[in-house]
């Protein structure tokens, strides 16, 4: 190996890497992840350090270039001015990427001291402790507290979804206000747009946008999803997507023949329909007339006994936080179905003679469970597919996986395809402990509140 130097120093020598097994390329791989969040915490210590030691020392100031920098949250100390950009000419950062790290490690420090550690001990990547802090830099030192016991909750296996899904919940439970202004705002951007190529290769396909309620939209996907699974169902052979794509146009078109009856007065067209016809408008009425939105609504019960509704959020699952407000709209306004989740993970023994797991049991899965249980994946478990753990078999009954709730996790399309094909394998040890085992012998163990490389 050999090294260089430059203006700025020596530069490492680069390890040679040609030759080494897969097993020793992952050793490395790790090693090199584990050393790149130690620099990165070093990183976040050092830019502690330098705005410590440059506190404000004068409050009042007699020119308003000399105001110091509130670059943190509430709480959280005033730096003086200039401090920031000297750190910067010398990590050769921008003056702006040297502000940002310092007010995102002030927050850490003084306002979500939890994540912090966890930060320190390399449980969490600083990127994604950095990403809290700035999400919350706006809320109140109540708010951060609430965020930071949540993330602590979850510790190593929150992913980037879940920390982003736990902080909006915040801001709309801490700052009520200004989620009713952010969706106010956002009404204003609801719309239908029609976009046509004008490129030379166009071919009859356009794209067509919608913007509006959340609800709304949800029940329209599940019509169009319901009329795709209709022409499935009378033969149509093409994928999911250009059947859903089709049946945009079905629906069009049988709006425009209602509407064309009504001007008719009510007339009936000469011609008989068909039984096939029949039997499609029949399917098409039924699945319409079952479509409709299951929602998860999570909302604290001693808040709505005792806070003011006007100021209470709760939280849709796959929709987001809304204020009660909006969902009691929904709820007035949609085929909505409330469950209640209470002990989730409380009947393993619970089995069935199918390989589909009923619907009230892949519930109960995907509400144990939350997110794929592949490692640090994060999917949420509502577009994951339910694995059985030990293959089901329809053999003698000693060698089937059998449709329990115990032998069944749910898993995305892609980890679901890793397992299929066996480069990676399972076990479930208990209710939301998983230990996988990879190439090379890499083996993971996957609890409720931590990931761990073992």
């Amino acid at each position: 190996m050999t090294s260089s130097t430059t203006s700025a120093g020596p530069v490492p020598a680069r390890p040679v890497l040609e030759g080494l097994s897969s097993s020793q390329l992952l050793t490395h791989a790790s090693e090199i992840e584990q050393l790149s969040r130690h620099v990165e915490v070093a990183r976040l210590e050092v830019a502690l350090e330098w705005a410590i030691a440059h506190p404000v020392v004068v409050e009042t100031s007699s020119s308003v270039l000399e105001a110091p920098d509130q670059l943190g949250g509430v709480g959280t100390p005033q730096v003086a001015a200039f401090a920031t950009d000297t750190l910067a000419v010398a990590m050769s950062v921008p003056s702006v990427a040297a502000s940002h790290l310092v007010a995102d490690v002030l927050d850490l420090s003084f306002r979500l001291p939890l994540l912090w550690d966890l930060t320190r001990a390399l449980r969490i990547p600083a990127s994604r402790a950095r990403r809290v802090a700035a999400a919350t830099r706006e809320l109140s030192v109540e708010g951060a507290e609430w965020v930071d016991r949540q993330v602590v909750a979850v510790a190593g296996r929150v992913s980037t979804a879940q920390l982003d899904r736990i902080v909006a919940h915040a801001v709309a439970q801490f700052d009520p206000d200004a989620l009713k202004d952010r969706e106010a705002r956002a009404r204003d951007t609801w719309g239908v747009d029609l976009d046509h190529p004008t490129s030379g290769d166009y071919a009859g396909t356009s794209t067509l946008t919608a913007r509006g309620d959340s609800l709304d939209l949800a029940r329209f996907h599940d019509v169009v999803n319901a009329e795709a699974d209709t022409l499935s169902a009378l033969g149509d052979t093409d994928s999911l997507g250009q059947r859903q794509a089709k049946a945009l146009g079905v629906i069009a078109a049988q709006q425009a023949a209602l509407d064309l009856t009504g001007l008719l007065g009510g007339e009936q067209p000469d011609a008989e329909p068909s039984h096939c016809e029949r039997v499609a408008v029949r399917a098409r009425a039924l699945t319409r007339s079952q479509a409709k939105v299951k929602l998860h609504l999570h909302a604290s019960l001693p808040d709505l006994l005792t806070r003011d509704h006007d100021d209470l959020v709760g939280t849709a699952d796959t929709l987001g936080p809304a204020t009660l407000a909006r969902i009691r709209e929904w709820v007035g306004h949609a085929r909505v179905t409330v469950v209640p989740v209470l002990h989730v993970a409380a009947d393993d023994s619970w089995t069935v003679d199918r390989h589909d797991p009923p619907p009230r049991m892949a519930e109960m899965v995907r509400l144990r469970d939350e997110t794929c249980v592949f490692p640090r994946c994060g999917r949420h478990a509502r577009g994951c597919d339910l694995d059985h753990i030990d293959p089901y078999d329809t053999g003698p009954p000693d060698d089937a996986g059998p449709t329990t709730p115990a032998n069944l996790a749910p898993l995305c399309r892609r980890h679901h395809r890793a397992k299929t094909s066996g480069a990676w394998s399972y076990q479930r040890l208990a209710p939301g402990t998983y230990l996988w085992t990879g190439p090379a012998g890499i083996t993971t163990l996957v609890t409720p509140d931590d990931v761990t490389d073992l």
